[in-house]
């Protein structure tokens, strides 16, 4: 018997992959968020305060950070704080020990690097504030000032989150104000000349990747800095429409590519639900009389206990009904079953006294049994963490497709491939949904349709998901069988309701018993018989399977709970827009060629 359901899971592996692409490893801390606040003075130097929040989900020795002084006349640190799980800050001081809460330097002339030691485990939030004191950030030209500093340098192993950097001039009113920033193609760039104020914002800047800030004002905003004696203001005006210029030819390009994938995702959709649903018009189910459901059926299933509980769950047996067949077993006198001392352990053990029809046991008897004769539940389990070859999960699963091939016999083999395909096409027209909500997101959250697509994908699924219940599995004869065997397990279920001792004698019940085994119901069958019958019945005319289920067997548990839970334990074992202006607007590509960019951090 084929089922849908493990090609399901499969298709929903294709499209976890499909959608995350390459796997890449990581390191197991996220920084988010990141914030710079610079304060520029009025001779050209910048007092900077550096702060990022490490969330972690492993144990580290502490951080480190590096700051970048490459173009510019020098820096230097003057304070760390760090704040764990949002405790009081506790300001670092430096050592070379490594001792907690200390940090070492480690200064060139090219760059100054921090090693903050602060020890942290898994779940731990380490918010840590740099300041630093840089001179020469700012230079004064015949016709302007420029600040061109690449805040944010590639030396980040990681992403930076939820990205702020505000750079404040030491002046007011300041109506000749240009910025411009390089970076991702999704940053924006606030303009405030009232207050004298650059503000940059960005969701993620990713790993290696720098932030680059390109300000033009003024010398009369920094009449102390360093002065070069050239005009610069036509030059890296030019310079940034040029690449403004080109930032926007790629928004654009990106978005036409968008909007193109979009409409053609959205049209092979809509010719995917034209063709689904004349293809389902084509090909229609075979149809068959429904008996009427009987509530409870007292007579012994015709079929054996793993095909009948195969039949109601739609599904390949279970241990449960591998243990129902075990009892089918003592039944017939195959095997004989008796709960013994293994050791410390309580455990059940199986003895052959006749020819052994179940394959599983078969193979166990050779395999399992020293003496071919004999072996416990227990003895099972060993063999499972020994078996490095999965031997006792191809038993299992050849003795699965035994049962299938018997259920398969009660069902209409073209009705299963129709429901089969249906939860392909249910599946594949998922995706094509998701793909139109997704990449509508993407084009525009307002304007791309993607609650449309959510729509329809919902309504679709409500439309298939009928139609496929709407299809028979069983033919004529599985539809009758299926109905008995459903108001027999009605009736083990509402045994509490009936007096056991009325619907038949204890060997009835011998027969009865493997089947609400299979159904993980033999303990409450097993209670109420205990109930119904008196102990002299018990002991004398139902002894295959009184000091199992009835006395105390050390086990404290059902026969059919024991099994199940040292099969499992058992198989468990087995190896198996930019501004060219300067003004406010988005971030654009390439380099102004900042200072800074060797700039970075990470955790150690």
């Amino acid at each position: 018997m084929k089922f849908w359901q493990n090609r399901w899971w499969l298709l929903i592996i294709g499209l976890i992959i499909g959608w995350t692409g390459v796997v890449q490893a990581h390191a197991d801390y996220t920084i988010e968020p990141y914030r710079m606040a610079v304060q520029v003075t009025k001779d050209g130097n910048a007092t900077v305060t550096q702060t990022m929040t490490y969330d972690f989900d492993d144990d580290y020795h502490g951080v480190f950070n590096v700051q970048d002084l490459r173009g510019i006349q020098g820096g230097r640190l003057t304070g760390v704080t760090t704040q764990l799980n949002h405790q009081a800050p506790v300001t670092a001081r430096a050592g070379d020990q490594g001792a907690t809460n200390t940090y070492r330097l480690t200064k060139t002339a090219d760059r100054v690097k921090v090693k903050l030691y602060r020890p942290v485990t898994d779940s731990d939030q380490l918010k840590v504030t740099y300041r630093w004191h840089l001179r020469g950030v700012v230079t004064n030209y015949r016709d302007t000032a420029e600040l061109n500093w690449k805040v944010i340098g590639t030396g980040w192993s990681e992403p930076l989150n939820h990205v702020r950097i505000t750079i404040q001039l030491p002046a007011k009113q300041i109506a000749k104000l240009q910025a411009w920033t390089h970076g991702p193609l999704d940053g924006h760039t606030t303009v405030d000349r009232q207050v004298g104020r650059v503000t940059m914002t960005v969701g993620q800047n990713p790993a290696e990747s720098f932030v680059e800030s390109h300000l033009l004002f003024p010398t009369t905003v920094t009449p102390g800095a360093r002065v070069v004696d050239r005009q610069r203001k036509a030059a890296a005006q030019k310079q940034e429409a040029q690449l403004v210029a080109a930032a926007n030819a790629k928004r654009s390009r990106r978005q036409h590519l968008l909007w193109g994938g979009l409409g053609g995702i959205w049209l092979l959709t809509l010719v995917a639900v034209v063709v689904a649903g004349v293809w389902v018009r084509r090909h229609p189910a075979h149809a068959y009389v429904h008996p009427i459901p009987i509530p409870h059926a007292f007579d012994v299933p015709s079929v054996s206990p793993a095909v009948a509980e195969s039949l109601l769950d739609y599904q390949s047996p279970t241990t449960d009904a591998l243990a129902g067949e075990i009892l089918m077993a003592v039944t017939r006198r195959e095997i004989t079953l008796e709960p013994v001392q293994d050791g410390r352990h309580a455990t059940m053990r199986l003895t052959k006294v006749g020819d052994v029809q179940n394959s599983f046991l078969r193979h166990c008897f050779d395999r399992v049994a020293q003496d071919d004769t004999s072996f416990t539940l227990r003895d099972l389990k060993k063999y499972g963490k020994r078996d490095k070859k999965g031997r006792l999960g191809k038993w299992f699963q050849h003795w699965q497709d035994d049962i299938n091939r018997d259920v398969e016999a009660y069902q209409d083999g073209e009705n299963v491939a129709l429901r089969d395909r249906l939860a392909w096409i249910r599946a594949g027209l998922t995706g094509l949904f998701v793909l139109c909500a997704v990449l509508g997101w993407l084009v525009s959250p307002t304007w791309g349709g993607w609650p449309v697509a959510l729509v329809m994908m919902v309504l679709m699924w409500i439309v298939v998901t009928r139609q496929r219940r709407r299809i028979d599995r069983y033919n004529q004869a599985g539809q009758e069988l299926a109905n008995n065997v459903g108001g027999f397990r009605r009736m083990l279920k509402d045994i509490g309701h009936f007096n056991t001792a009325q619907i038949g004698d204890l060997i009835l019940w011998e027969e009865i018993l493997p089947y609400a085994a299979a159904f993980g119901l033999a303990k409450q069958v097993a209670a109420k018989l205990a109930v119904d019958f008196d102990s002299t019945a018990l002991q004398t005319q139902f002894m295959l399977f009184y000091p199992l289920y009835i006395d105390n067997n050390g086990l404290n548990l059902s026969l059919g709970d024991a099994l199940n839970t040292g099969l499992s334990g058992a198989l468990d074992a087995s190896g198996n827009a930019s501004s060219s202006s300067g003004s406010s607007g988005g971030f654009s590509g390439g380099s102004s060629g900042g200072f800074g960019g060797g700039s970075g951090g990470g955790a150690f």
